[in-house]
């Protein structure tokens, strides 16, 4: 077994394990704003399935893929929850630009 191999699995591993607990958080968890927690650990998975398909197919058109796939869903996971979790705040508490027409006099 060679080094490569050795590294893929561990990244390979790695990543199974953090999608495995990111799909328990969002299991167990019962708000909403706790499971997005668990969603955004989700990206550091992929990414690791990513680098360990790199390090098995080298940098062929599959690692290529694997890798730029990878790297979109970290890139992409926090914009989606931190809009999810605007849009689930603006749901329960209402639009926060509400709050300041309200405090606004007008000159008049």
């Amino acid at each position: 077994m060679s080094f490569g191999h050795v590294v893929a699995t561990v990244a390979l591993i790695a990543g199974v394990v953090l999608d495995v607990f990111a799909a328990l958080g969002l299991i167990v968890m019962r708000d909403a704003f706790d499971r997005l927690h668990y969603v955004g650990l989700a990206g550091y998975g992929a990414l690791l399935v990513a680098v360990a398909i790199l390090v098995r197919e080298s940098w062929s058109l599959i690692g290529d893929k694997a890798l730029l796939t990878g790297a979109l869903l970290l890139m992409i996971g926090p914009v989606l929850v931190h809009t999810t979790a605007r849009s689930l705040r603006t749901r329960e508490c209402g639009d926060w630009r509400e709050g300041i027409k309200d405090r606004v006099e007008d000159p008049q």
